[in-house]
């Protein structure tokens, strides 16, 4: 697929914000952790009828506590579900939508990052809970550390990942946090860049080897965009 870093901060946040809107890697360098790998749980039975409806449909998205609760689709490009529903309608509130970098398919070939796409609505008279619009409420503490779990149903497993970062991020400055691959010194600056935004109390790190989990919407400045990152857990 064709790199879209670029096209994300020239159009995605042109046309995506304009409708609304420590975890450092292993301090040892060189040092690998072994992983257990995450006890298998059948994904969520709602993915085959959504993918009935719509074949781009590639995941199932639930975060217990809020309202976040659907399918997740996939294109070619991430334009074309800016504006469509999870039937590829046109609908100007949009859905929810990965990466078109990401790899879905299975659990086993899970991105290192898996990036997932979702509007928010913040201009006056607009429903704020539509789309990811109920992410604002992990900038409180309190609520972050209720509710910290999020499961993202593929193919063949439902996968547990645990919130470990939320904050602000800058539109144009901050690209390397929207690679769904990065090398390990980007995975670096990605990680060092989750530190600096983190608004949560709570420090973890992140192994070379983990799977992350990254939630992209936008808030009412154009400049930025809210980002929360989580960690795949094993079960």
């Amino acid at each position: 697929m064709k790199k879209f870093h670029l096209v994300f901060a020239a159009v995605a946040v042109a046309l995506f914000c304009a409708a609304a809107i420590a975890f450092p890697l292993s301090s040892s360098q060189g040092t690998f952790h072994q992983v257990t790998a995450p006890k298998k749980t059948s994904p969520d039975h709602r993915l085959t009828s959504a993918q009935a409806n719509n074949p781009d449909t590639v995941a199932w998205i639930t975060i217990p506590g809020t309202n976040i609760d659907g399918p997740v689709q996939q294109a070619d490009d991430n334009e074309y579900y800016l504006r469509r529903n999870a039937l590829g309608e046109s609908d100007y509130e949009g859905c929810l939508y990965a990466d078109f970098e990401c790899e879905l398919s299975t659990a086993e070939t899970l991105s290192t990052n898996t990036i997932i796409y979702g509007h928010s609505f913040t201009a006056s008279g607009q429903d704020p809970d539509i789309g990811f619009g109920q992410l604002r409420f992990y900038l409180e503490d309190d609520f972050a550390k209720k509710h910290p779990d999020i499961f993202l149903s593929v193919s063949d497993q439902k996968l547990h990942f645990s919130i470990v970062s939320v904050g602000l991020a800058d539109t144009a400055e901050d690209q390397v946090c929207i690679l769904t691959d990065p090398t390990s010194s980007q995975l670096q600056a990605l990680t060092e860049k989750a530190i600096a935004r983190n608004q949560l109390t709570s420090s973890f790190s992140i192994k070379s080897s983990d799977k992350l989990l990254t939630l992209s919407t936008c808030t009412d400045n154009s400049n930025q965009r809210l980002l929360l990152v989580a960690t795949l857990v094993s079960d």
